[in-house]
């Protein structure tokens, strides 16, 4: 059917109209833009360095381009031209495709990162140990004797779990059964370490203590971590040691106790974990089940990358070549020294070649993540053991040249190509969930074959998921995520806020990270709990500085304060001190932390970094005032009318984070309007409807599967597909937003993942 004469002239005007009437974005672009942000939105040095690219839709761009570019000659780009320049940029390099088309991300051949080495190392000599199991209760076991003459212990006359070593009998006895006369203690159990770090320990005493730590054996005196077996006079000693330890697992602890013919009596065991004072170890970290010991490597590393936020195994240098190196001659000599607890080998059997290169194969195999080839085999152990008259000297050379090896150092060369097998699977698993190597039930699995089907996967995962290693993990994402990783000073001047101090401090870091562990392990893990949970946990302390009724004691406790809007960890003090002044609030340093981490919002570096100096502003203002003023112009506004309504939202909370009606003698307004990335503007009147806001919204929810996403895999979530973060938003909102399935899911999308082509090195 042919088309009447009239069809034919209204389509010819069409496009002669569309080519000759219509602006040329490309050409405008050139002519008004290029020269500040480069010919393909790369930047230029002298003018605007950073690339242009965003999140903003194509009618955003043109409202924003017709508004404000370029700059100072604003009329030059409007209407229909500002139109065809957001459409051109848009499609070429400034939306998430054309980002994805110019810059495609890949999977990178990544290094273990510290963390990644330590837990590794670790596993590695606890798979031919013991492995660790937690029970549920808590406190040591402790077993009170009777002393007649000095040092002289018969049967203990009373067995029981103390909560805590926090005692001072003075002159009484810890109890009926107890002579004053003269007693002693032996206590024995696990400390649980929540995180990795430098842990101080301190032991307090009038009379004889000694305290063993990670210690093979409970009577090992000349290995005692603490030593104050010697009293003087009946006056009190302290003794302190230093000790590096990996979060997540359980240390074995032996603490004796003697008293025989003194007045005063007492015994004090605390802790001053990183960042945190010094206190009681508190029951949570105690447990009277003796664990084996765990293999710590001491060694110190170059820092791990964190310029993207997050810390991934990218960089190889000089430094970090030699640290590996030390670190394996540390292990290697560690091994050596208690080879008979490690290979379960006697001393008889240590001196067969043959016993010997069975182990040396079982630990490169471990080492690797997989069965050895026929060249790894010859490589790292036939050769050995065959140049070698010694095998105790062929043994640790192999032991260094596996703990040296690529293939130790950077698991993804384990990975084989195409579908992953099963020992692929079990590395990616152990690696994304624990930081470290499979455990038995791994490899168990991977020799059966059966981590292949989606099912048989998912049922590791949430076994795994479980397991102590994990959570340590989570909690490091919060870390990160919610910035409690001690980047910020909370110091805060005391003449204004009395109190504030160190204790208070460990206090809210404490509470906060209960609240998040009660949201994330609960039935529910839903991650909407995380904004709109009213309640905190408070002690005695907290409550007392932040008005709540009094309460008793350091245990933390279910607490909701009225009067004042409770939004999660939006308004946790330790976040709401966290980004303030020592003096003042900070609507910027908050604003920017909830926009950027919480709401997912796309916030670049300001053109001219701009400082707040109270003393340049009237003295009468207030802090929401003072903030209007500074970043009232046009080129502080484009990120600030984002920033300023988030921070104004909490000026209802001091820099402290306690609630306020005033501010400066002048009634404090949280009510603002925000700028959602469509320009659309929204109504505000406190910090609720930002957390309401940020609960219901998908860039939100995007933004934290991002972010967890980035931490467990160390890799960029775009590299396993364009469409992987819709489809685990997908799932995470017909879960009802749990935590928990989330990580399940994204755990099946990085271990199932098809590599086309081997990892590359990361640049």
């Amino acid at each position: 059917m042919q088309l009447p004469l009239l069809g034919f002239f209204l389509i010819a005007l069409l496009i002669m109209g569309s080519a000759l009437g219509q602006p040329d974005g490309r050409k405008i672009y050139l002519n008004h833009c290029a020269s500040c942000h480069g010919d393909k939105g790369q930047g230029t040095e002298d003018a605007y360095d950073e690339p242009l690219w965003g999140r903003k839709s194509v009618e955003s761009l043109s409202r924003y381009i017709h508004r404000s570019m370029p700059e100072e000659k604003e009329d030059e780009v409007i209407d229909d031209d500002a139109d065809a320049v957001a459409q051109y940029i848009f499609e070429e390099f400034y939306g998430p495709a054309a980002q994805l088309r110019n810059r495609p991300p890949r999977i990178e051949l990544l290094r273990l990162t510290n963390e990644q080495y330590r837990q590794s190392a670790a596993d590695l000599i606890e798979s031919f140990k013991r492995p660790q199991t937690f029970v549920p209760e808590r406190g040591l076991r402790g077993r009170y004797f009777n002393v007649e003459k000095m040092n002289k212990e018969k049967e203990h006359v009373l067995e029981r779990i103390d909560p805590t070593i926090d005692f001072n009998w003075e002159t009484g006895v810890p109890a009926e059964k107890i002579n004053q006369s003269g007693f002693s203690v032996r206590w024995s159990g696990s400390l649980l370490v929540p995180e990795t770090g430098l842990y101080q320990f301190r032991v307090r005493t009038h009379n004889s203590a000694l305290f063993l730590l990670n210690s093979f054996r409970g009577d090992d005196d000349k290995n005692s971590f603490i030593d104050a077996y010697v009293s003087t006079r009946n006056e009190l000693q302290e003794k302190i040691g230093t000790k590096f330890l990996l979060g997540g697992r359980g240390y074995p602890v032996y603490l004796r106790y003697f008293t025989y013919k003194e007045k005063l009596a007492s015994l004090h065991l605390e802790w001053k974990p990183p960042g945190g004072v010094w206190e009681p170890i508190p029951n949570d970290y105690l447990m009277p089940e003796v664990l084996d010991t765990v293999t710590v490597v001491g060694s110190k590393f170059p820092p791990d990358d964190r310029s993207l936020g997050y810390e991934r195994g990218s960089g190889v240098s000089k430094e970090w070549q030699q640290a590996t190196t030390y670190a394996a001659v540390e292990l290697v000599n560690h091994l050596i020294t208690h080879l008979g607890g490690v290979s379960g080998l006697s001393k008889e059997q240590r001196k067969d070649p043959a016993l010997l290169r069975s182990y040396a194969q079982q630990f490169a195999s471990r080492a690797f993540r997989r069965p050895l080839d026929a060249q790894q085999q010859e490589t790292f152990v036939d050769r050995r053991f065959d140049t070698q008259s010694d095998p105790m000297v062929a043994l640790r050379h192999s032991m260094l040249l596996v703990l040296t090896s690529p293939y130790f150092l950077y698991p993804g060369l384990a990975d084989n190509g195409g579908r992953p097998d099963s020992y692929t699977v079990a590395s990616r698993l152990a690696l994304m969930l624990w930081d470290g190597l499979p455990d038995k039930k791994l490899l168990h699995a991977a020799e059966k074959g059966t981590l292949q089907s989606p099912e048989q996967i998912t049922a590791q995962i949430q076994r795994m998921v479980l397991n102590n290693k994990t959570r340590r993990k989570m909690r490091g994402f919060f870390r990160q995520w919610l910035a409690l990783d001690g980047q910020h000073d909370l110091r805060k001047d005391p003449s204004l806020f009395p109190g504030f101090d160190e204790r208070l401090v460990m206090d809210l870091r404490r509470s906060l990270e209960h609240f998040v562990d009660e949201v994330v392990w609960s039935d529910r893990s839903d991650y909407r709990d995380l904004l709109l949970n009213e309640h905190l946990f408070l002690n005695e302390r907290l409550a007392s500085f932040y008005g709540a009724e009094p309460l008793q004691g350091n245990t933390l406790r279910k607490v909701t304060l009225r009067g004042r809007p409770n939004s999660g960890i939006l308004t946790h003090p330790f976040l709401l001190a966290a980004h303030a002044y020592h003096d003042n609030t900070s609507p910027i340093h908050r604003g920017v932390f909830i926009s950027r981490n919480i709401l997912g919002r796309l916030l670049k570096p300001p053109v001219e970094a701009v400082s707040f100096n109270d003393d340049e502003f009237d003295s009468s203002l207030t802090m929401r005032e003072k903030i209007t003023q500074l970043t009232k112009a046009a080129s502080c506004m484009e990120c600030h009318r984002v920033i300023n309504p988030v921070g104004f939202s909490l000026e209802s909370f001091d820099a402290v984070g306690r609630h306020r009606l005033e501010d400066n003698s002048k009634s404090v307004d949280t009510s603002t309007r925000y700028v959602n990335e469509d320009e659309s503007e929204v109504p505000i009147a406190n910090i609720h409807d930002i957390a309401t806001m940020a609960a219901g919204s998908r860039l939100a929810h995007e933004a934290f599967i991002t972010h967890l996403f980035h931490h467990f895999t160390k890799q960029s979530i775009n590299a396993y597909g364009p469409d992987t973060k819709a489809t685990l938003y997908t799932k995470f909102a017909k879960s009802g937003y749990n935590i928990r399935s989330l990580l399940v899911e994204l755990t099946q999308v990085v271990v199932s993942h098809e590599a086309k082509n081997k990892p590359l090195a990361a640049k």
